[in-house]
């Protein structure tokens, strides 16, 4: 059995990324029976029901990738914001598969490897020409790329003042305010970056030092600074709202509000490279379509460089890449012009220790 995440060095991955890919985190878990539904009244692998994290990215992942998908097949997707490795694993327990696509963070899709939980992808139906190396798996596809990076409120916080690194952001005496961090550990670096905040270099973070980490963050802003929010709209919403100036979120989420106007802003300096995988539930009802989803996702060139433009996320469709303005493709995750500035998340240490460094990290919250 494959294990997707199998190590790989920053290098690799961001040479490859000549072509690399993004992704974004999270959220959900209740099935909504009533638009799953819908997809079901079609036809067997007619129609292919897709679940992500919802917001802006939902919006631009249909506008680039599904609907161009169904006027060149016929096949009818439809897109849920409810992504949830529990919800997928009670659906295949029950024999109730609803879904045939899912997003995963790399660490529980390496979980639901193991415990059995997924369709072993068909390469016959999906071309490997346009995956990068590091995306190809047994059991999905490593689709996206994203930084995750630090953010603040241009109106209290110009550029010019704003942090240009993670000791910087987590400076009380520089910003007397209380920042947004992402209170999962699935998707987010927030220990990483208490790490690089302390001066660990990039190639001496991993295995990551949890307890130093945590006391980093009890010094550095302090426990009570710190407020946590759990879905990826949720931290443009209180930089907007004006509830904090600073917060961590993910590069396509910051953009997406910019291009709406908000007055946020952003660095790649000192961001964490990671990357969500889509997979497909055992049993799914229409998994062929699901696979014909994906094969177009990972080959179509003009849609892969749509979405790239669209979400400066990196799609894992090397094809694409060569369409893209240097402008753009250096401001992707994996442009090479980012490999000395950035950090590549370890899949494999977060896939062995998420469960136990979670927990530690909610007992801290509770002032353990």
């Amino acid at each position: 059995m494959t294990q997707p995440t199998t190590p790989i060095s920053r290098r690799s991955i961001l040479r490859t990324g000549a072509g690399a890919a993004l992704a974004v985190p999270f959220a959900g878990s209740l099935l909504t029976s009533c638009s799953i539904k819908s997809s079901n009244a079609a036809p067997a692998n007619k129609a292919v029901t897709v679940t992500s994290y919802g917001g802006s990215y939902n919006d631009q992942l249909t506008k680039t990738i599904l609907k161009p998908f169904e006027k060149k097949t016929g096949i009818r997707s439809t897109l849920l914001a409810n992504t949830s490795l529990a919800a997928l694993k009670t659906q295949v327990q029950s024999g109730d598969v609803q879904w045939d696509l899912v997003e995963l963070t790399a660490p529980e899709y390496v979980q639901a490897v193991k415990e059995g939980l997924l369709e072993k992808f068909d390469y016959g139906i999906i071309s490997d020409k346009g995956l990068p190396s590091y995306a190809k798996a047994e059991y999905g596809i490593k689709y996206l790329s994203f930084l995750f990076v630090m953010a603040w409120d241009q109106k209290h916080i110009p550029d010019a003042q704003a942090p240009k690194n993670w000791a910087q952001f987590f400076d009380q005496g520089r910003y007397p305010t209380k920042r947004s961090v992402y209170g999962q550990l699935s998707d987010s670096s927030v220990l990483e970056a208490a790490r690089l905040a302390e001066g660990v270099p990039f190639d001496k973070i991993y295995p990551l030092d949890v307890d130093a980490a945590l006391r980093y963050l009890a010094q550095h802003p302090g426990r009570d600074k710190l407020i946590y929010h759990t879905a990826n709209q949720e931290p443009v919403q209180q930089l907007t709202s004006g509830e904090v100036t600073l917060s961590t979120s993910f590069n396509n989420r910051i953009n997406a509000a910019r291009k709406d106007g908000a007055r946020l802003n952003f660095t790649s300096s000192n961001a964490v490279l990671a990357g969500d995988y889509f997979v497909v539930p055992k049993g799914a009802r229409n998994k062929e379509a699901a696979f014909r989803l994906m094969n177009f996702m990972s080959n179509d060139a003009d849609a892969g460089a749509d979405f790239d433009q669209t979400t400066n996320l990196t799609l894992a469709n090397t094809p694409a890449l060569a369409k893209l303005p240097a402008a753009v493709a250096d401001t992707l995750p994996t442009s090479p012009k980012m490999a000395d500035s950035i950090l590549v998340r370890d899949d494999t240490w977060w896939a062995e220790n998420l469960k136990a460094t979670e927990q530690r990290f909610k007992l801290w919250q509770a002032g353990s």
